[in-house]
């Protein structure tokens, strides 16, 4: 071999050697980045890929009403989880679970891409499966290593339609509640109140989720619990509310379109708030049909007349008028002011609801009695409308009484500048006129047509209508009651209200609103009984406290497009409630 070649040899070991040299230090260079610059990670992946933390939810807690009757509870249930990682075949795995649930393919894919969460966090894909569904997923488990099967619960309303509008429903959370709840613990597919008590005190209800920390083997699938902590349950609610006062609410409103309400003035506590048509909760927790969907739209089924509804509230407002006139010293409750049968301004012909009959001399009292429409046309003439606007705001027709319900509207109290901006038209006498029999312009929700009458009965104090009476801690037990809250002073001389009270003492003893009396119980009663626009259609009224000297309960019924002309009709309808009332509670205690 001559030197040429041996120097060829020798080139080429080298470059060997170096290109062995450069693959080894490149070897150990990837070994040292893996376990000593990226070990944490990896070591945590393959941990991940050996542990999985299972996380369920905590019953949320019970609705009772006052006396113990369960309203809103937890019952079992399955729910269907996948975890991303352990998908062998997303689409044939995903796919039983849609041929399973009826759900469609793509819906379930992109629940799974929209969850944001890691591939080993399972992501609820169906809630609420029914039993015959979760034996058969149960059977294919084995098959499907990416999908398991979890124990849960669902929302139940055991007395069915009763307080619907009260206790609301839940729901699955939507994107935007999502996207405001994370940082909470929401996630994808999870359970929230979505109206009334249920959205109202969400908070109390929910409880916090279990953890489990479990090992798995290959194919995913749990071989040894590692450690666990157990679901918290969330607070239960006693509510103000008293089923059998609720039931027969609700019964004597029936099918009918209209809100009936109890209430103790003295704290503001709602011993029943209903409101017709109603609706099944239940129906919520599996998706409803779009044959109930379509009745309860036409019906009206989800609004809730109560707190939502505004309606011209025809003589009940008369409270309003004769305080203002009495306020004012436009009248004094010697005034005596003539009903010819109505009254003539501008021409035109104001009717007092008697015509063509006439009630004659009327004194405050006897107008209350005979619900003179002509007295009240002529208090409010003289008082003015600049007088009207402020006891009617004085009275709160325009403000949200606070009820701790969602969806709470206000009533309105229309003035000369607003209709100006709305029709451009001016202001005129007449239209003072119909404000002062409740018509015209002016408009009264349910829940704050009996807080006036409440607080006229409470000498001017408005409690807060409210329908927490207390939370109740899973664990200890311990109740927390809550305070009542006065939400209001009137701010007018008691003078004023005992002239008031004595009327609408004198309406409850008069012609066929006598009907509500019970016993020897001193009451005081305001019929109304509003036009809607439709020839022999009414919005009918009747309000009450008792017993007129110690209150302890207030009374509401109205009927929207009423089945009845006039409102003295609904008399025996508002004696049940009342004498339902006294039977439970007796004469001296009261709700207390």
């Amino acid at each position: 071999m001559d030197k040429l070649q041996q120097s060829r040899q020798t080139q080429r070991f080298l470059a060997v050697t170096i290109l062995f040299t450069v693959i080894l230090l490149g070897i150990m260079a990837r070994l040292y980045f893996l376990q000593v610059v990226k070990g944490t990670y990896y070591a945590g992946v393959a941990e991940d890929n050996r542990l999985r933390i299972i996380s369920t939810d905590a019953p949320r807690g019970e609705i009772r009403d006052r006396n113990g009757i369960v309203l809103a509870t937890d019952v079992p249930s399955f729910d269907i989880v996948v975890t991303t990682y352990d998908l062998k075949n997303s689409d044939q795995e995903l796919g039983v679970v849609a041929q399973l649930t009826g759900a469609k393919l793509q819906s379930l894919k992109d629940t799974v891409k929209k969850a944001g969460v890691g591939p080993f966090t399972p992501i609820t894909v169906a809630r609420n499966v029914s039993k015959s569904v979760a034996l058969k997923l149960a059977e294919q488990e084995p098959d499907l290593p990416g999908i398991q099967l979890v124990m849960s619960t669902k929302r139940s309303y055991p007395q069915g339609t009763m307080a619907a509008h009260v206790l609301g429903y839940t729901g699955e959370i939507s994107d935007i509640q999502l996207e405001e709840l994370r940082a909470d613990g929401y996630v994808m597919k999870d359970t929230i109140g979505k109206d009334g008590i249920e959205l109202q005190y969400e908070s109390l209800l929910r409880g916090q989720k279990s953890q489990k920390l479990i090992e798995v083997d290959a194919n995913g699938k749990a071989v040894k619990t590692l450690q666990e902590k157990p679901a918290a349950p969330g607070k239960s609610i006693i509510l103000t509310i008293d089923a059998r006062l609720q039931k027969t609410c609700e019964e004597l409103l029936g099918d009918n379109e209209g809100a009936a309400i109890m209430m103790d003035p003295r704290n503001g506590e709602l011993l029943a708030l209903a409101s017709a048509p109603t609706f099944d909760p239940n129906k919520f927790i599996s998706g409803i049909s779009s044959e109930d969907w379509k009745t309860w739209s036409v019906k009206g089924s989800l609004f809730d007349r109560a707190i939502a509804g505004s309606f011209p509230p025809a003589s009940t407002f008369k409270v309003v008028t004769g305080t203002a006139g009495l306020e004012t010293r436009t009248i004094t409750d010697r005034s005596i002011i003539y009903c010819g049968g109505g009254l003539t301004v501008g021409g035109r012909l104001f009717k007092c609801w008697i015509w063509p009959s006439r009630h004659g001399n009327e004194d405050i009292y006897k107008a209350y009695a005979d619900s003179c429409d002509s007295y009240f046309f002529t208090v409010a003439r003289l008082t003015g409308i600049e007088s009207m606007d402020t006891y009617a705001h004085k009275f709160g027709i325009d403000k949200p009484t606070g009820i701790d319900l969602p969806g709470e509207t206000t009533g309105f109290v229309p003035t000369p500048q607003w209709k100006l901006g709305k029709y451009n038209e001016p202001w005129y006498e007449g239209d003072t006129m119909n404000m002062g029999i409740g018509q015209g312009y002016v408009l009264e929700t349910p829940i704050r047509n009996i807080s006036i009458y409440s607080s006229i009965a409470m000498n001017g104090t408005l409690w807060r209508p409210h329908l927490l009476k207390a939370s109740v801690d899973p664990a200890t037990k311990a109740e927390t009651q809550t305070t009542p809250v006065v939400q209001d002073t009137l701010g007018i001389s008691n003078a004023t209200l005992a002239t008031v009270k004595k009327g609408l003492n004198l309406v409850a003893k008069t012609g066929g609103v006598a009907r509500i009396l019970v016993g020897d119980i001193e009451m005081c009663a305001k019929t109304g009984t509003a036009e809607t626009g439709t020839p022999n259609l009414y919005h009918t009224w009747l309000v009450a406290f008792a017993p007129m000297d110690n209150p302890q309960v207030a009374v509401l019924l109205m009927f929207e497009n009423s089945p009845y002309e006039r409102s003295t009709s609904m008399a025996p309808l508002v004696h049940t409630m009342l004498q339902q009332y006294f039977d439970l509670y007796g004469g001296e205690n009261g709700s207390n």
